[in-house]
């Protein structure tokens, strides 16, 4: 149940990173700070999808 919770959690800061970045391509930000930020999101899909494979091997 705590690893539902926190993919979940996970997912929605996933959610707002996504529009975060969007907006900040819409708005032509510094091409490093939208590198910076595209990195995080990577980053945080990464552990996403390494916390649900966990979970589905753990069945």
């Amino acid at each position: 149940m705590e690893n539902s919770f926190l993919l979940e959690e996970i997912k929605n800061e996933i959610e707002d990173k996504r529009k975060a970045l969007n907006q900040l391509i819409l708005v032509d930000a510094d091409k490093e700070d939208i590198l910076k930020f595209s990195i995080e999101l990577d980053r945080l899909i990464d552990k996403y999808y390494s916390l649900k494979l966990n979970k589905k091997q753990s069945r």
